[in-house]
Formats: structure tokens, sequence, C-alpha cells
């Protein structure tokens, strides 16, 4: 039987490295230029399913991405100085926010920022015990003392900002915190879940969004990017849905990646 030798598989994750990197920095060189002066870059990132669905039942973590496209997702991480997530994702998928994987010693590992409005966040956590770096921790200033105390002395940094007339935290004084010193964020990654999605595309703060689109189905009990419950504070209406200029596509292994600027909301 025809056998695969190792050094023709060494040789096809090295092209997947080049092909992720040459992607990934293409993406971003024009952008930096742009955003330079002006504020944090915002890169929103996220896989979905054929049918829209970015995980399960009640949130339940899906692997949608394949080899060659995570690839992809942990380079782009390295280029950006700090990866976001919300409390929801953290609690569901307890991921550990660090770049790629790579044999090269200069790959930088982006700062793990977890938006959490109540100080939910587990002791346990990946992403405290094991990453590279230690969290920020954005929440409320109405937060619990007692809980920021416990998580201040396992290393996490607790910031309070402020919310906006939903109750949410605030999109906007979240990234002039990040833009200034001493965070100093000039580019960042936004990962999920979907109502952290939601908030940033109704923000009108998004420069790029890059969307992982996996060839399965999950079904209706999934939970969807676009969030559409009318009572839901992060929804953004049908009429003022965000637009897309410059609109690429890419191939990884299975998964098929659209690239694109978003026009103002």
């Amino acid at each position: 039987p025809f056998q695969v030798s190792k050094f023709t598989i060494i040789m096809s994750i090295q092209d997947n490295y080049k092909h992720a990197k040459s992607f990934c920095s293409s993406l971003l060189e024009n952008l930096m230029d742009l955003k330079s002066e002006s504020g944090t870059l915002v890169t929103l990132t996220y896989a979905q399913s054929l049918d829209g669905k970015i995980s399960g039942n009640n949130g339940q973590q899906l692997i949608l991405s394949c080899e060659e496209s995570m690839i992809m997702t942990h380079r782009l991480r390295a280029l950006h100085d700090g990866i976001l997530v919300g409390i929801g994702t953290l609690l569901n998928d307890d991921p550990r926010l660090t770049g790629p994987d790579e044999p090269e010693s200069t790959i930088q590992q982006p700062q793990p920022i977890i938006l959490d409005s109540t100080l939910r966040f587990p002791l346990s956590a990946k992403v405290l015990l094991q990453s590279k770096k230690s969290p920020w921790i954005f929440t409320r200033h109405d937060h619990d003392p007692k809980k920021r105390e416990l998580l201040e002395k396992t290393g996490a940094k607790i910031i309070s900002i402020d919310s906006d007339q939903n109750g949410q935290l605030s999109i906007n004084h979240l990234l002039s915190t990040l833009y200034s010193p001493p965070f100093s964020i000039n580019c960042l990654m936004v990962e999920g879940g979907a109502r952290i999605i939601n908030s940033f595309l109704k923000s009108g703060k998004v420069d790029l969004l890059i969307v992982t689109i996996s060839p399965v189905f999950v079904g209706e009990n999934g939970v969807s990017a676009i969030i559409s419950n009318k009572n839901n504070s992060t929804e953004i209406e049908s009429n003022n849905l965000p637009k897309l200029t410059n609109v690429i596509y890419e191939k990884f292994g299975r998964d098929i990646v659209l690239a694109a600027n978003i026009v103002g909301i």
C-alpha cells in the first residue's frame, strides 16, 4: 500500500505555515499603516458552519476549523498585540489564547484579554494557569472586590471600564483604554462568542473581518454568529448591518476563509 513519508508530512506542514504567514501578513500590512495614528486596529474573526453556526446547543464548543485553517488562525494571533474573547467563550471552551506553535523563536504571544462584566472568571482557567502571559480582565465598575482580590493574587490584571446605555461593557471605552499606555494595544484580534461578535459589529469599530467557513451543518439548535433575538441588546438591526468591501476568499484545507474590510455602520 502507498505510504506517505515523514519527510513529505514535514514539508506539507511547512507549506501550511508559509501559506498562513503570507495570507495573514498581506491582510494586515496596509491596514496597520492606516490605523497607526488613529487608534487600535480591530480584527474580528470566527469560524462558522455552512448554516452560520459558531457553536452547538447552549454554546457547546464545536471544532469547526480544519488543521490548515487553524494554523492560519494561530498565525493571525501572532500578528496581533492582544486577543479578546468574552467570558461565555472562556467558560464553554476554556481556551489558552496563545499564538502559533511553530518552529520560529521570534513569534510573539498575544496578550489574552477577557470581557467579564460580573467577574465570573474561574480560578481554574487555562488562560490563567497555562498561558505565557497573565490575562487582562475588563469588568464593570461595580464588580465584586473579593473576587477581584482572588484573581489578582493569581496574576490576573483587573481593569474596570464604563458600561453603555444597554448595560453592556462599552466597546468605545474598552478600545480607548487598550490603545492608551500602559496597555498600548495597537492591533486587537476579537474571537467571540456571539455576544462579543455582535457587540463589536454594532459598535462600528471593526476594521477587518475574517470568517472561516467549514463545510458542515450544525442544525437549528446551534448558536448563530449574528444574534436575532429581538430582546437582546447586542442584536444588530437588519437595516443597520455592516457592509463589506475588498472581499477575498482563500482556501485552507477543506475550509474557505473570507476576509473583508468593513464599511462604517
